[in-house]
């Protein structure tokens, strides 16, 4: 059982908040009034055929290191590609294998506020470090079952993940989430969400609602944490220190958006298709998805400080740009994402925006844009 388990959460972990599919018929309501900034699409890395450090197999993480540069998860590929600002290949970190510094079935990546690169591979230990150059350090945890995932690099030697497990408490299998702040250890320094729920697995549904379909985050160099919840009603972001106080809270008013039949359809097969493509076990694969659209899908912070926050409301990505404190910037809107829109996973920090598909209807690639400023 305790191997079922371990399967499964390392397979749920995989799948990000707020995926939806095809664009409904039922828009977001907006002020008519409201102007968007348009955000085009500069460059894009990646090829169908071709040069062979342009040719991924499976865009797992994305992130922007301390140098600007830009570092990819190759899941399938089992390496990190690395690239300049201006899509220009620099290098590749580690390969496939089983060997000192080699990752097979990585699930997870974080570029560290030092630099360094770490790579949750639980088949290969835990959490590989790597410098920038690509040399190996070690490993900074080790996790062979249930390990952090959904890293997003913070301050220092620090990375905001999250982490589900499944235990045994007087007879009844209990769940127990968190999302916390990890310093190179097996146990997290700082908790900013935690829940614990019955394990049901007759219930997919609720299992991936009150985990991995909870909250979105995101972290600055500075160590601070931006949350939201998953959450088709409430549209809320919070900020905290990197100790977990809570500095500010700010929200916004929107009616709630329903998914049309063919939305609800489609994102219910990609889904269950995707489970069984990963492997899920111990339980029933049927998922049932929202009928509303959750109010925020995913966080940002640029380096003038400003907090972009993306409506899950609509299919093209629409961005609304906050100060610290909580007030109202502009709302931007990212132009020629195409039909695969709402599979988009945007990263947003100091080194501008970026984006890739998780599910692309021909070949994965990295999109790069214009910020505002």
């Amino acid at each position: 059982m305790k191997k079922i388990l371990s399967t499964l959460v390392i397979s749920l972990i995989l799948i990000s908040c707020g995926t939806s599919a095809d664009e409904s018929d039922n828009q977001h309501v907006t002020d008519a009034l409201e102007t968007r900034i348009p955000i085009e699409i500069v460059n894009t890395i990646g090829v169908d055929l071709g040069d062979t450090n342009y040719v991924f197999g499976t865009i797992q993480d994305l992130g922007h290191g301390p140098d600007g540069n830009i570092y990819m998860l190759d899941r399938a590929a089992s390496c990190v590609r690395v690239f300049s600002p201006d899509g220009e290949f620099i290098r590749q970190i580690s390969r496939s294998g089983n060997g000192p510094g080699e990752i097979t079935m990585a699930f997870s990546m974080a570029v560290l506020g030092d630099g360094r690169i770490t790579v949750c591979a639980p088949m290969q230990g835990g959490m590989h470090i790597f410098y920038p150059d690509g040399e190996w350090e070690g490993l900074s945890a080790e996790f062979t079952n249930n390990p952090p995932m959904n890293m997003i690099g913070a301050d220092s030697n620090a990375y905001i993940a999250s982490k589900l497990t499944v235990d045994m408490i007087d007879g009844n299998l209990i769940c127990f989430f968190h999302v916390g702040r990890y310093e190179e250890n097996n146990e997290p320094s700082v908790k900013y969400y935690e829940d614990e729920f019955p394990f049901d697995p007759q219930d997919l549904t609720e299992l991936l609602k009150a985990s991995l379909f909870s909250t979105v985050y995101t972290a600055d160099r500075s160590g601070n944490v931006y949350m939201a919840p998953c959450s088709t009603e409430d549209y809320m972001v919070q900020i905290f220190n990197k100790d977990g106080e809570l500095l500010n809270e700010f929200s916004r008013e929107f009616l709630p958006v329903a998914k049309n039949e063919s939305e609800i359809n489609d994102e219910k097969l990609w889904m269950e298709n995707w489970l069984r493509s990963i492997g899920a076990q111990g339980v029933v694969i049927d998922y049932e998805p929202e009928p509303y659209r959750y109010m925020i899908s995913a966080l940002g912070v640029d380096a003038a400080d400003r907090i972009w926050v993306q409506r899950g409301t609509e299919i093209t990505p629409v961005f609304d740009v906050y100060t610290q404190a909580g007030e109202l910037l502009f709302t931007a809107e990212v132009q020629g994402a195409g039909d695969d829109a709402p599979f988009w996973k945007f990263i947003i920090d100091e080194y501008g925006m970026m984006a890739y598909s998780e599910n692309p209807e021909y070949y994965y690639e990295i999109f790069l844009m214009d910020m505002p400023e």
